[in-house]
């Protein structure tokens, strides 16, 4: 045990997925008689140490036809390994927000040692947050293709404007200009977000009452009913060139594209049209008949 711990005090770090001959010259003069790019084994993993007994040394230089001289080994090998400095980690953190003007706070971090290799936080990675400061797991990506867990805890914000309501908003009612108000606050850039201006909220419907001071989120809006039940609708039928227009009265609400039962006046029955803007619907006779 001891001799192990003493050679991990002088390993030689490699820097890629494969030990090369040059890795090792600086620690046996006999490896600068080998090809400098030479692959002479796989590097261990961050943390990791290999040990090269002499008489594998030896072999291997013999193999890749270099020249044994003097003592040779043993040698532990590792994989370099850096501390995660804060300078680096925010930039990475920066990237993963993908907003110049964010506030980013690292609060704490992983102090494990890492590979050489680019630092990425991915969204996914977002966890337990809380009023905007949580956990954020991250990886580097060293080698080929391997990653180097970690993980930072930050506190995010940006400068955000968004819409909330000024009175309490009915469900299934178009919404005025003079409802809303915008305000400006430091607030977390992920997850679902509010509407960022009144032009995404006015004459739109509420899928659901909201409280005066709400938040308006674009997902409880829908667009008004162009035509709502007991509206007198123009009903346009058409077959091959022929066109024909009278007046009926709608049995139900519905948008552009919805079909909604429609009753005809004149002879009482209902048939279904397919909306086409405000007060008018269309059927085709060859797709649709009268019921």
């Amino acid at each position: 045990m001891m001799a192990i711990l003493l050679a991990a005090a002088s390993c030689v770090a490699v820097d890629g997925d494969r030990i090369l001959a040059r890795d090792l010259a600086s620690a046996a003069a006999a490896f600068t008689t080998v090809e400098p790019d030479t692959e002479l084994g796989y590097a261990p993993a961050p943390g990791a140490i290999r040990t090269l007994h002499a008489a594998e040394l030896k072999r291997m230089i013999a193999r890749h036809g270099g020249t044994p001289g003097g003592e040779v080994g043993p040698l532990c090998i590792e994989r370099a390994t850096l501390p995660l400095t804060p300078v680096s980690l925010e930039a990475a953190l920066r990237t993963a927000v993908g907003n110049p003007e964010a506030r980013i706070e690292l609060l704490d971090w992983s102090r494990e040692a890492a590979p050489r290799g680019e630092i990425q936080f991915p969204q996914g990675g977002l966890a337990a947050f809380r009023g905007g400061e949580g956990i954020w797991r991250g990886y580097v990506r060293y080698g080929s293709s391997r990653r180097f867990g970690i993980w930072a805890r930050v506190r995010v914000s940006v400068r955000q404007q968004r819409v909330v309501a000024r009175v309490g908003l009915p469900a299934g009612k178009p919404i005025g200009p003079e409802q809303l108000a915008v305000e400006e606050v430091d607030a977390f850039p992920f997850g679902a977000q509010p509407a960022a201006s009144p032009d995404d909220v006015v004459g739109r419907v509420a899928r659901r009452s909201m409280l005066a001071g709400a938040l308006i989120f674009p997902g409880w809006l829908e667009a008004p009913q162009e035509i709502h039940s007991g509206d007198t609708v123009v009903v346009e039928v058409s077959s091959g060139q022929a066109r024909l227009s009278f007046e009926a009265r709608a049995a139900a609400g519905g948008r552009r594209g919805d079909w909604i039962p429609v009753r005809n006046p004149a002879t009482g029955k209902t048939f279904r049209a397919r909306v086409e803007s405000a007060g008018k619907v269309a059927i085709g006779v060859r797709e649709r008949g009268e019921k």
